[in-house]
């Protein structure tokens, strides 16, 4: 009997963890100039990631990223600040999304990042 509760159990944790899906996140430059995209990514299990990139007119970037990850979008001291491995949360800012479950594709116009600082 302990068995099968131990192997159910271990289904369970293998199935609620293959369920978990990624949220597809798309950064589109409607600009006409190249815009200077700084992300600092944390996901559930704890990991930091940064990402810099020039994107140029009506280029796109896309990731693929955990639901609950929390997207920073950093300037350029904010972005020097992080890439030292200093944790950026612990300077009191917020992050600019936070992906939700319900989540499955999340378009930004680079244009609206502006309007939201």
């Amino acid at each position: 009997m302990k068995k099968v509760a131990v192997i159910l159990s271990f289904l369970l944790i293998l199935f609620s963890a293959k369920a978990q899906k990624n949220v597809n996140i798309i950064f589109s430059n409607d600009y006409k100039d190249v815009y200077h995209l700084s992300l600092i990514i944390y996901t559930p299990d704890g990991n930091i990631q940064t990402r810099v990139s020039n994107l140029n007119p009506a280029e796109i970037k896309k990731y693929s990223l955990p639901a609950r990850t929390e997207i920073f979008i950093a300037d350029y001291k904010q972005e020097a600040f992080a890439m030292k491995g200093n944790d950026i949360k612990a300077t009191g800012v917020k992050p600019f999304l936070v992906l939700k479950d319900s989540d499955s594709e999340v378009l930004i116009k680079l244009s609206s990042i502006a309007n939201n600082k």
